[in-house]
């Protein structure tokens, strides 16, 4: 069951990357159906909700999904989105830095309270914030680079061929 589960998770973030919402619904209800507590799920019902702006089902499932899992930076970041659409600064400021104490340079939870600091005027700590985010997703971006196999096997690859484009032009220069 949880690799049923984990597979309908995998195809539910194809269909939300392609914004095909009403896929991503139907895979994302079937995982609740057998695991209501999986707030990963929760938090991307919210998700679907928010891109319907649907402000108050999305914020419903936020909030399931902080009560299944409170320890997930994601939903309380998500909250703070919908707490700044609906104008309720302090609310998402705290939901922000929430996020950040769960994962501390967490990129968007950071980008996003800096929009926060920049629109309330303190533009110097916004723009901090939003510079900090950027190198923060640039850091994960390489780290997860690093770690993925197929990653490690295309770099392998290029330097070989560009160890061989060498060696041919090593070899035509020296004839």
């Amino acid at each position: 069951m949880a690799t049923d589960v984990e597979e309908l998770y995998l195809e539910t973030l194809t269909y939300l990357e392609k914004w095909e919402l009403e896929k991503a619904e139907e895979n994302l209800r079937k995982i609740l159906d057998l695991d209501p507590d999986h707030a990963r799920a929760w938090n991307k019902l919210g998700v679907v909700f928010a891109r319907r702006k649907d402000l108050r089902q999305a914020e419903d499932c936020f909030n399931l999904a902080v009560q299944k899992d409170p320890n997930l930076a994601s939903p309380h970041s998500n909250l703070g989105n919908i707490y700044a659409e609906r104008g309720w600064i302090d609310r998402a400021q705290t939901a922000y830095e929430q996020a950040l104490v769960l994962d501390p340079g967490n990129p968007t939870a950071t980008h996003n309270l800096g929009v926060l600091y920049r629109k309330s005027g303190d533009i110097g700590r916004g723009v901090d914030l939003m510079k900090q985010a950027t190198r923060s997703e640039r850091g994960r971006y390489k780290s997860e680079l690093r770690s993925s196999p197929e990653t490690r096997r295309i770099v392998r690859t290029g330097w070989i061929i560009v160890l061989a484009i060498g060696a041919i032009l090593l070899f035509l220069l020296n004839r």
